[in-house]
Parts: structure tokens; sequence; C-alpha cells
């Protein structure tokens, strides 16, 4: 009953096996890079609009971007 024929496989298990792991682990390093830019964009503006001498919501918002783009990353490693 383990070893099932590959035609009784349920398609999404095919199409993650298909999946090649540099495919996977690149498309992860481009989400983590445009959250970063994102959140630097926003905080820079942010930081504009309020007025603030010092970049507090760049650093906020980067320090949240980190934190949820690695916690994102490990959720989807641990992922089967």
């Amino acid at each position: 009953m383990e070893n099932q024929p590959e035609k009784e496989q349920k398609p999404e298990q095919r199409r993650q096996e298909g999946i090649k792991p540099y495919v996977k682990y690149s498309g992860m390093a481009f989400q983590m890079i445009g959250a970063l830019v994102l959140a630097a964009f926003a905080g820079r503006w942010l930081d504009g609009y309020m007025g603030n001498d010092k970049p507090w919501f760049t650093i906020a918002l980067l320090l949240v971007a980190v934190v949820a783009t690695m916690v994102l990353t490990i959720l989807s490693i641990n992922k089967k």
C-alpha cells in the first residue's frame, strides 16, 4: 500500500515532486528581497511623511519584514 503506482497519486503530489529544489528556494529568496525592498520604501515614505529626523519607521518595518520572511521560510522548508 505504501508504494503507490504513479497513476494513483494525487495531481498536487505529482506537481510538488516535479518542482526542482533550486526553483523553490530561489523563489523564496526573491520573495524575501521583495519584502525587504517594499518595507524599506514604505518606511522611508512614512519617515518623510511624518517628518522624522531619524528613520524609525524604516528600521521598524525592516525588522518586521525580516522576522516575517524568516518565519515564512522556516514554515515553507518544514512543509512537506
